[in-house]
């Protein structure tokens, strides 16, 4: 007995501690030990579907008699497990005391119809979770508790909120962790304080990259208002840093002519997130890691429409920013089987490593961005007409249907959404539905365009793209 306690404690140590060990330094055996627990044990044939963020505002039975919305409740609904990132609240706004009142909130019976199209476990941390303040918070966890849907990323406590969710599948049980770089963050507890919940967060601090030839003209700024930084003045004033504005600027290296930024995430943050998805993978078949965040690369370069203007498009920027790879490859080099990356306003590249997939940005499967926030505005007029029509890219998207075999990816297909952008009737406006041929088409091809240089190749056949490692 007290021998196999301590082979069990053994691997436990061994898992939890594994990116604190150099893997050349442990023994063979203890290598095989942390692989077996790390190792992905679905049922062959188990699919798992990903989708972006989810931003509804009331149940979508009316919608059941078109068939291309049908063909997406078919596809959410066959997967073994279904997942994306419910971005905003559940709130029943006739008697809601909160203390906030404001932004993306659905009617209460959004919980049972997410739960009804097929979703088995969501990620909670975004930038809209706290638009109804921490009561309404506590209150879409009552809602989504009431139907039995999954969520992750949000706790009571620091190490809830950072915990691993789980639903069981019949092929397997699959686990989630969810991040966020937004509030409300959970914090943990400091000597007597006993810390604070909310979304789990990774922090990540962004530096302005900037070449040599515009530092001089930085320094000078800097220089001319000293206490730029707040109202004292410190920060970074040294020959390669400089805090300014309420921003970190960093000279780039030699030979950088044009300006990007750059991205370093909070250790702590991130240790604790990898603590996170190693305990789930050990307690799971499977475990998916989601990130919510907006964060970018190149400084231009997003999609827009004719005639507006480059400040307007910041969120349909689709570079990849530098931290996003270095969290997805740590999250799956600890035992993640799939990343799901939201935020920015488009899709972005998909890449597989180590035979697993990464989705950079899943772009926004529901958005009811004109119908949400509850009912009672009195504004008929601000709904009229389409929405966001410069901009379709924000209306197209993807569901990834995974499949697994032996332990590995076999295959993803990945099948175009159009939320119609350009529907005038706001019933049905930002509703999902399988894309028309020339939409679908668009889609696959500027989804090979962004995953080529990632390493990915997406065969399209017919108006679904294939991914086979």
């Amino acid at each position: 007995m007290t021998r196999n306690y301590e082979n069990c404690r053994l691997r436990l140590v061994l898992i939890l501690a594994a990116p604190l060990i150099m893997l050349s330094s442990i023994n063979t055996q203890a290598q095989e030990l942390i692989a077996e627990q790390l190792a992905t044990t679905v049922d062959d044939g188990f699919t798992i579907a990903v989708v972006g963020d989810i931003i509804i505002a009331y149940p979508l039975d009316h919608m059941m008699s078109d068939p291309g919305f049908r063909a997406i409740v078919e596809l959410t609904q066959g997967a073994d497990a279904t997942t994306g990132n419910l971005e905003g609240n559940i709130i029943d706004g006739r008697t809601f005391k909160g203390t906030s009142g404001g932004g993306f909130g659905g009617e209460p019976l959004v919980a049972e119809w997410v739960k009804k199209m097929g979703f088995d476990i969501v990620s909670r941390p975004n930038n809209h979770a706290n638009d109804f303040g921490p009561g309404g918070l506590v209150e879409t966890s009552k809602h989504l508790d009431r139907v039995g849907l999954q969520y992750a990323g949000y706790g009571d406590s620091y190490w809830a909120a950072r915990a691993a969710r789980f639903y069981s599948s019949p092929g397997g049980r699959v686990g989630m962790v969810a991040v966020s770089d937004h509030n409300p963050r959970a914090q943990p507890a400091r000597g007597e304080w006993p810390g604070t919940g909310g979304i789990a967060s990774l922090r990540v601090n962004r530096f302005f990259m900037l070449p040599e030839e515009n530092w001089d003209a930085l320094q000078s700024l800097r220089d001319s208002f000293p206490n730029g930084t707040g109202f004292y003045a410190r920060g970074a004033n040294t020959d390669s840093d400089i805090a300014f504005i309420g921003n970190q600027f960093r000279k780039a290296p030699l030979g950088v002519t044009e300006p990007y930024y750059h991205y370093e995430m909070h250790q702590q943050d991130l240790t604790d997130t990898l603590a996170s998805v190693r305990e789930g993978k050990i307690k799971s078949d499977f475990i998916t890691v989601a990130i919510h965040a907006h964060h970018f690369l190149e400084t231009t370069g997003g999609y827009r429409g004719e005639g507006i203007p480059e400040a307007e498009h910041i969120d349909t920027n689709p570079s990849i920013a530098d931290y996003l790879p270095e969290f997805a490859h740590a999250a799956i080099d600890n035992g993640a089987d799939l990343f799901q990356g939201t935020g920015v306003h488009a899709l972005r590249g998909i890449e597989i490593y180590n035979d697993r997939p990464i989705f950079y940005g899943l772009g926004e499967f529901i958005r009811q961005m004109d119908v949400i926030g509850l009912a009672g505005r009195g504004d008929p007029q601000r709904s009229i007409g389409p929405a966001n029509a410069e901009f379709p890219v924000k209306f197209e998207s993807i569901i990834a249907i995974n499949e697994y075999e032996g332990g590995r990816l076999k295959e993803v297909r990945i099948h175009p959404v159009d939320a119609r952008y350009d529907e005038q009737k706001l019933a049905q406006r930002g509703i999902p539905r399988i894309s028309p041929p020339d939409i679908a088409q668009r889609i696959l091809r500027r989804l090979q365009e962004l995953s080529a240089p990632l390493g990915t190749e997406i065969q399209i056949v017919g108006n679904i793209g294939i991914i086979r490692p």
